[in-house]
Formats: C-alpha cells, structure tokens, sequence
C-alpha cells in the first residue's frame, strides 16, 4: 500500500493557503538568514521562486508581508510561553518566562521584528491582536497561581503587563549585548534573568500595601 507524502494538515489547506504558507516559509527563511533589512518582495520572491507578483497578490505590499511574518513569530512566541500546569504555579510561571528568553534569543530576527519592524504593532492590528494572545497566556497562569494560594491577590493583567515588561526588556538588553559590564564580573545572562525572575516572583508574593 502505497503511503501518502503529503501531511495531514497540508490535505486540509486550500491552494492558496498553501501558497501563503510557502510565501511565508520564504520570508522567514530571508529574514533569518540575512536580516529584517533584507527582507523585501523580491527577496522572498527569489527565495520562494516565483515572480514578485506572486507576493503582491498574496500579501498587497511589504508591510503586508512583514504583518503576516509578524503575526507568525507572535505565534510561535506563544506556544513558547504556553507551558503544561504544573503543582507548582510559581515554577510555572517561571518556566513560560524561560521559554520567553528562549525564543527570543533563538529567533532575534523574528524578535526584532515583532517590536520594531511593523509599524501597526501598537495599533487594532492583526500583530497587536496575536501579541495580545501572549499577554493572555502570562494573565491565565497569574490567575490560577492567585486561585491556588500561591499570590496573594492581584490584578492578573497588571501584573502581567508587569512581568512582559521586564522580560523584554531584558532579552533586549541581551540582544544589544548590554551586559558586557555584568560578564566582565561574572555574572551570566542566565543567570541575571534567573535573578530577575526571583525579585519579580517575591515581589508578586508581597502582600499588597495599604493606602493609610
């Protein structure tokens, strides 16, 4: 019997899905390889074979590409913050965290242009729609450790704000190799993330203040 080459999930695409798909998979492979500045409509073009106006047609213009690439990354990033509960909801939250910094060091180009390449990213756009989804992910684990005991109560989407806040800004501190100073005394990047991790989960265990 002779075994069907085409995956399951590509069965279900429509053409033209598949043809976004392997647009897509073009652009990713460019972007990575050689940088957000060399993305362009005949770069992923020649990279995907086909004539520029096969891009057009799919995706308008460049900022419609980089929008679809972006919204891809935003995705992935939330699958890597999107960790199995655990009986430790503290440690959970401490793992999403770590997957965070993973995919970010792992993938600084897509990270790059998540934040600075599309310029519709702070606005109701399909990138601020599917960045949206991380905060979610962080909001949701906040919520259960809250409903379990392990914080004391807080506002989950704050907090969570919070917590992006500060994890950004440390992979991008790291991306920009900032931390020469902390390594030059010993301290890895690792472990300064750890450390951060600590101060924003005891601070997160603080009782809240009272207003006299």
């Amino acid at each position: 019997m002779s075994r069907d080459p085409v995956p399951a999930a590509s069965r279900h695409r429509t053409a033209s899905e598949q043809v976004g798909v392997a647009l897509l998979d073009a652009a990713q492979a460019v972007l990575d390889r050689d940088g957000l500045s060399a993305v362009s409509v005949r770069a992923v073009a020649a990279e995907a074979g086909v004539a520029p106006m096969g891009v057009y047609n799919r995706f308008h213009n460049k900022d419609g590409l980089l929008t679809a690439l972006a919204v891809r990354a935003f995705d992935a990033l939330r699958v890597a913050v999107e960790v199995e509960d655990s009986d430790d909801p503290l440690e959970r939250l401490r793992r999403s965290c770590r997957g965070y910094r993973a995919f970010a060091l792992e993938h600084p180009e897509q990270y790059r242009l998540m934040f600075t390449g599309v310029e519709s990213v702070a606005a109701p756009s399909p990138a601020a729609q599917h960045g949206t989804a991380v905060l979610q992910v962080l909001v949701d684990i906040l919520r259960t450790a809250t409903r379990r005991g392990a914080l004391h109560p807080i506002d989950p989407v704050q907090a969570a704000q919070v917590i992006w806040n500060a994890i950004h800004g440390a992979v991008t501190l790291e991306h920009a190799n900032l931390n020469v100073t902390a390594k030059r005394h010993g301290f890895e990047p690792a472990d300064t993330y750890e450390k951060m991790l600590d101060v924003l989960v005891d601070g997160l265990r603080q009782l809240p203040r009272t207003t006299p």
